[in-house]
């Protein structure tokens, strides 16, 4: 008798169990329901959903109209200095000459002669100077155009720096 009623036990309390968690789950889902009730609303032939019960009245549209923005002059500077600034990134310049300022010109200025485009740059690295070369966004373009300059300047490494943005295609 005892293992009958046992056996009974073990049989019903797990199938107890999983109702109770069915009634539960089922609780919350109603919960989740009436918490995200959507309401929608066409204005304009728009259709404009919202997630909350109280919906706010849009103006109507009347004609043409004037909008006007008003904006502290700190943000209005800080605007117009972004404009006037040439955009840059992180890349590669490959470096073909480092040393002094009249042998760095003389450098670029046979490299202007020798080369077809602009982005040749002499920087200020004190008290000595660098002849730079190109705008490359990454590593690999610098790779590439490393083994064409090594073949004319011997010195000619890779260096991280600020580059323009490229023009886009």
């Amino acid at each position: 008798m005892k293992d009958r009623v046992f056996t009974y036990l073990i049989k019903v309390i797990p199938f107890l169990v999983c109702l109770l968690f069915a009634f539960e789950a089922n609780a919350q889902r109603d919960k989740i329901r009436k918490v995200h009730k959507t309401d929608a609303i066409i204005a304009d032939s728009t259709t404009i959903n919202s997630t909350t019960c109280s919906l706010i009245p849009l103006p109507e549209k009347n004609g043409s109209g004037n909008f006007v923005l008003n904006m502290d002059s700190a943000i209005t500077s800080l605007y117009l200095r972004v404009l006037d600034q040439d955009p840059v990134i992180n890349g590669f310049r490959i470096q073909i000459y480092f040393g002094d300022l009249e042998s760095a010109r003389a450098v670029r200025a046979k490299c202007r002669k020798n080369l077809s485009h602009d982005n040749i740059y002499l920087e200020s690295i004190t008290p000595n100077y660098s002849v730079a070369v190109g705008n490359y966004r990454d590593r690999w373009e610098a790779e590439i155009a490393l083994s064409e300059y090594s073949k004319k300047y011997k010195d000619a490494l890779i260096i991280p720096c600020e580059i323009k943005l490229p023009e886009l295609d």
